[in-house]
């Protein structure tokens, strides 16, 4: 990812670099030279990272402010572009979006000069410590949407935080934040594809096997004893094993390269694209979380499948209390929690079921929630 720190001389060289590849309007944001969509009306700036599924949610949370507020211009900013989330057909009304400015505080001061925000709001991240003395001295008072506190964080002219889990709640009342905090709230079940048909099962195996896994963020190191440990094992004989993270050996065919065809039992298949998520979270009969974003458990969760996971993900609930998910640390325990599933359909049922009731409650918390934060930037 390019350069976005405070660093003058870095900025510079990125800045550089860009020009020269032809990246223009990147260079050119990162000093501040922005553009805004519409030609009056209050401003509101959220400023996004490199997270896709963050700047996924912003885009929403825009679409949503855009059709309760309509003489708002709205600007997202990023530091590196996913594929995917910006289309030209956005649908959204005096909306902009593209590449952000850089930390430093003369960057920084031209993007507040040109803008002139109304509100500041962070996804997933807090203003730096240039952008936080700025606002304050500018008056501009800030939002804090799924971030934790960091250390500029008593800089930050705050209006309100919305903490994504009861931990990070706790973090921010502890910080001593405890004026500006809201209940902890994740926007992410409403985005979340919550009704799929299943029948990706059908296409993909039909009646050649019945029983379909997944094991997501693999690292380079795990690929090689998750393949031996399947073919070894006698759950090859009845179904697909779906692997997903970095580093994936070239010689295993991916799901993007399927051609609708059956898949005979025993084959390993290599998850390559995000848009499998929700078809593989409705279809497979258990899943292996190593670890998960928030957006990606979510999807998991809707699916309402049996779960297991690694002892080194920990999930950052909304709500309390949350569901408890097997902690498995070999992968012979996680084939034969696999095997414990297929022997009993009815206590399989029941955990995936408790993992479906919890994401329907958190989708409805969160329906419940997204009106008052609505009301907080009409009342601007």
């Amino acid at each position: 990812m390019s350069y976005y720190g405070a660093n003058f001389w870095r900025a510079l060289w990125a800045s550089w670099r860009d020009r020269r590849a032809g990246r223009l309007a990147q260079a050119n944001a990162r000093w501040g030279r922005l553009r805004l969509p519409g030609e009056r009306g209050p401003v509101f700036w959220l400023q996004g990272g490199a997270s896709a599924e963050l700047l996924q949610l912003g885009v929403e949370l825009s679409r949503a402010i855009s059709n309760k507020r309509k003489d708002i211009r709205l600007i997202l900013t990023f530091e590196a572009e996913p594929p995917g989330v910006f289309t030209e057909n956005l649908g959204i009304d005096r909306f902009g979006y593209g590449f952000g400015p850089c930390a430093h505080p003369r960057a920084l001061s031209q993007t507040l000069s040109r803008l002139q925000p109304l509100r500041y709001m962070g996804l997933g991240r807090n203003p730096s410590a240039p952008l936080a003395a700025l606002l304050q001295t500018s008056g501009i008072p800030a939002l804090a949407l799924g971030s934790s506190p960091d250390r500029h964080a008593k800089k930050v002219p705050w209006e309100a935080i919305y903490p994504h889990s009861v931990a990070a709640h706790r973090a921010w009342r502890e910080a001593g934040f405890g004026s500006f905090l809201q209940e902890a709230v994740d926007f992410f079940p409403l985005i979340t594809v919550a009704q799929v048909d299943p029948n990706f099962r059908n296409l993909i195996l039909g009646s050649l096997g019945d029983a379909l896994f997944w094991v997501t963020a693999l690292q380079p190191q795990d690929w090689s004893a998750w393949r031996a440990a399947w073919e070894a094992s006698p759950l090859q004989k009845r179904g697909i094993l779906f692997l997903e993270g970095q580093g994936g050996p070239e010689d295993l065919p991916s799901l993007s390269q399927w051609k609708r065809d059956r898949q005979v039992p025993g084959k390993i298949l290599r998850v390559d694209e995000e848009r499998w998520y929700p078809a593989l979270a409705a279809s497979c009969d258990a899943v292996h979380l190593q670890s998960a974003s928030r957006a990606q458990a979510w999807q998991i969760f809707a699916g309402g499948r049996p779960l297991s996971q690694s002892p080194g993900w920990q999930w950052s609930s909304p709500r309390e209390p949350a569901p408890q998910i097997p902690i498995l640390s070999e992968i012979s325990a996680v084939l034969a929690h696999w095997q414990q599933i297929l022997n009993d359909p009815i206590a399989a049922r029941e955990e995936a079921d408790a993992y479906r009731r919890y994401f329907w409650q958190a989708r409805r918390q969160a329906a419940e929630r997204l009106p008052e934060l609505l009301q907080r930037i009409f009342d601007w």
